[in-house]
């Protein structure tokens, strides 16, 4: 990992009590930024993550693969909430912070008086970002939720054909980056007034407004009288030609062509076969080709060119050479072990993870040329920022530190007191 550079958000605190995906995948994107992300977790078990798989143990220090993605760079802090001790401590880390972003139920952080109107009791320009699956108001806000519910709350399984759900948790993972830019914005607007504010994110309204084409089509057409149900989508677009995925001999490849100018160049390298394609009324222009009537059509000649061809390497080679946006369909492994762009675009980077050796972790996709997003840093054991933070930013003394152990308050996983150890052995194996 190479020396990272201060992010634009070095001034800012963050106050991280979160959990699984959405609001943890957040803070990391403020991590990144170069923000100090303090994790606020739960008496000796953790935040939940650390208990998802893949889970590995090596050396006596178990650890998830889960947590270890969605916690790097971030300071870990383990203490008992059911405290007066513990809750103390909270309030004093709160009026050294600019943000906290939670994503529990709604009514979690209200029993442990940590909610908005009691935290602005504390610190009045405090920003505070909720994360939840149907937000804290409106009929379904008491249900528990997570990110399959929205995915079936929002439409977005009830959109596919066959209706699945999505192969990563698209509605944490989209919430969270909407949750990063409200937080932002606010953060901004108190550089300008000295305000805070609440912030509500659903899980579920940030699904539903990603339907981009098909409810639109019913929103357009329903004050006309004729409202156009909104159609399932699956391997092929079902109005959008060519627009899907096309099974090959050896796999699969996707093409994208909504443009006028490239069709014929499309047509000629089909070749002969096909090139009555380029009279047929059905597909003369693009508006005709991208309707719910035509483009089932294309999806099937385009299929039965790609069937054609000795691999779909082949296919690829082909479209590239006539200009026709493509892309044979990639695996995960092959993305991060081999894949030149994303090597080139340093989203595989690799990090010394204590206990576990250097292994690969997401780069980030925010590109800043000055301030630039990065890894800053491994995913903490439980508990391992629990002296450094109460010493350094409270000024708490160590013999004090020590008592809040003795007394049930603080806790750290065993792995914490060899880290010195190892992370002597990470700096010589660097150098």
């Amino acid at each position: 990992m190479k020396k990272a550079k201060p992010g634009p958000l070095k001034k800012y605190t963050i106050l991280d009590f979160t959990w699984v995906l959405a609001g943890p995948h957040a803070t990391k994107m403020f991590n990144d930024l170069g923000a100090n992300v303090i994790k606020i977790e739960q008496y000796k078990a953790g935040a939940n993550e650390r208990w998802l798989p893949m889970r590995v143990t090596n050396d006596g220090v178990t650890q998830s693969s889960y947590s270890v993605n969605v916690n790097r760079g971030k300071k870990s802090v383990c203490l008992n909430l059911k405290t007066p001790e513990g809750m103390e401590l909270i309030r004093e880390l709160i009026l050294k912070s600019d943000v906290i972003i939670e994503n529990f139920a709604p009514d979690v952080m209200k029993r442990l008086n940590l909610d908005y109107d009691s935290v602005i009791k504390i610190k009045k320009d405090i920003i505070y970002c909720s994360i939840s699956c149907f937000g804290h108001w409106g009929p379904y806000s008491h249900k528990p939720g997570y990110d399959l519910i929205a995915q079936g709350a929002s439409g977005w399984i009830a959109q596919s054909d066959p209706q699945i759900m999505a192969p990563v948790s698209i509605g944490d993972m989209n919430a969270a980056m909407y949750a990063t830019t409200a937080i932002l914005s606010a953060l901004l607007y108190r550089e300008q007034t000295g305000k805070g504010q609440n912030i509500d994110i659903a899980l579920t309204d940030c699904l539903f407004q990603l339907h981009e084409n098909t409810l639109p089509w019913y929103m357009i057409t329903e004050p006309l009288g004729s409202p156009v149900e909104p159609k399932q989508v699956g391997a092929k677009h079902p109005g959008y030609a060519p627009y899907g995925i096309y099974k090959g001999k050896n796999g699969s490849i996707v093409m994208a062509l909504l443009t006028e100018a490239r069709w014929p160049a499309l047509v000629q390298a089909m070749g002969p076969e096909f090139k009555w394609m380029i009279d047929d009324p059905r597909f003369k222009t693009v508006s005709l080709r991208c309707t719910t009537d035509n483009a089932p059509a294309l999806h099937k000649e385009l299929e039965k060119w790609v069937m054609s061809l000795p691999s779909v390497e082949e296919a690829e080679k082909v479209l590239d050479e006539a200009g026709i946006p493509c892309m044979r369909v990639r695996t995960l492994v092959e993305l991060a072990t081999k894949d030149p762009q994303i090597k080139s675009r340093e989203m595989i980077e690799r990090v010394y993870q204590p206990f576990i050796g250097s292994m690969m972790m997401y780069g980030s996709p925010l590109k800043l040329s000055e301030t630039p997003a990065c890894i800053r840093g491994y995913a903490p054991l439980l508990g391992e920022h629990n002296r450094e933070i109460f010493k350094n930013m409270l000024g708490r003394s160590d013999e004090y530190i020590d008592s809040l152990y003795k007394n049930g308050i603080l806790y750290h996983e065993d792995g914490v007191d060899r880290l010195p150890e190892e992370l002597a052995k990470i700096k010589k194996a660097q150098t």
